[in-house]
């Protein structure tokens, strides 16, 4: 989980606060993943999206006593309900100027995931990277409800260069643009589109690569951007397009702010999707999350889990996307016709596990 991110002597003096005495009772919350960072125009409208479980024996219900917010936060990730005053500006059709957006569903129970989407807009004049912290709080008080330190960055495009004019070739030189060989070379063949990509990642402490193999590493120091409570881990990710297999591995503890996992893309609706697991298979890892309704970071956007051990017979994992019982979020599963923005395998739980022979669609790769 993400707790408080703090400054070098901040971080010292609060390292072995326990979270529990920041708490409120009956409400808790865990970091569940987050849209990417983004680049953005001066003068554009960009929107982020964060997931947090409800992990407390609270509902949280928009327009009650009990709606969750996700509050505006200084940089100290300690003072929230506030908002540095260079981000100010970029407040696009929040809930107020110290709060970016309640969840956009109705009501999350116990154990269900929260979305909280809001947008930014550049202003005119904004040059470099713009830091967005946040943290879950009740609404009617503004108490954090589990510190974890959340942020995203938006960094402002740099203006193009001027292209430079196309050289005059001299006279006697070679014939500009030069001139065809007499003999055309063979055309290189064309590959063979494939049915859907996998781009896997890591994430650790706010931070999330993309590579393959990719990793992340909790130290388990707040210095680090880290909660000091965790116990320092490693989260790989990799890849092999030959054999087709997706290892994902978390070291440390459950409770870490460390997941590994993978981009599926190509794909704009799902029916089923199955695979071979070898090591871990939980409840709630490896699974593949789906968000369907708008795109990532926009109001409407609904995202769909659907866990391992509860499909999985004999090592092979088969998962039918309507069948609402088989969605761990409790929105109802994803219809055949319900337009899909972003398909990830997830493993935030500790252990290592193996994905083999991946379909989507009753397609491989």
């Amino acid at each position: 989980m993400r707790l408080v991110r703090i400054l070098a002597l901040i971080a010292l003096c609060l390292a072995f606060t326990p979270t529990s005495a920041l708490a409120v009772t009956g409400y808790d919350s865990a970091y569940s993943g987050e849209s990417a960072f983004v680049m953005i125009d001066a003068g554009q409208t960009q929107s982020f999206q964060v997931f947090f479980s409800n992990t407390g024996t609270t509902t949280w219900a928009k327009g009650t006593a009990t709606e969750v917010d996700l509050a505006a936060c200084l940089a100290d990730k300690v003072t929230c309900n506030a908002q540095d005053s260079t981000d100010s500006t970029w407040n696009s059709g929040w809930l107020s100027a110290t709060r970016y957006a309640t969840a956009t569903q109705a009501s999350v129970a116990p154990g269900s995931l929260a979305t909280f989407a809001y947008n930014i807009k550049a202003p005119s004049d904004a040059t470099g990277t713009h830091r967005f912290n946040g943290d879950l709080v009740v609404a009617s008080s503004g108490a954090r409800i589990h510190p974890e330190g959340y942020y995203q960055d938006a960094t402002v495009n740099a203006v193009g260069s001027v292209t430079g004019p196309t050289p005059t070739p001299t006279p006697g030189s070679t014939p500009f643009p030069s001139a065809p060989p007499a003999t055309q070379p063979p055309a290189t063949p064309t590959p063979t589109p494939l049915n859907f990509t996998i781009s896997p990642w890591a994430y650790a402490c706010g931070h999330t690569t993309f590579a393959n193999p990719a990793t992340a590493q909790d130290t388990a120091m707040a210095a680090d951007g880290c909660p000091a409570g965790d116990i320092a881990g490693t989260a790989t990710a990799a890849y092999n397009s030959t054999t087709g297999a997706l290892a994902l591995s978390k070291g440390g503890a459950t409770s870490d702010d460390l997941a590994a996992g993978a981009l599926v893309g190509g794909l704009t609706h799902v029916t089923t999707a199955s695979f071979d697991v070898a090591g871990y298979c939980g409840a709630g890892a490896p699974r593949i999350n789906v968000t369907t309704g708008a795109a990532p970071g926009q109001a409407g956007s609904v995202t769909h889990f659907y866990g391992c051990s509860a499909n999985n017979t004999a090592g092979h994992v088969s998962i039918t996307f309507a069948n609402a019982a088989s969605d761990g979020s409790g929105n109802g599963g994803v219809a055949p016709t319900d337009t899909v923005y972003q398909i990830s395998f997830v493993q935030d739980e500790l252990g290592d596990t193996t994905l083999t022979n991946i379909k989507f669609n009753g397609m491989s790769q």
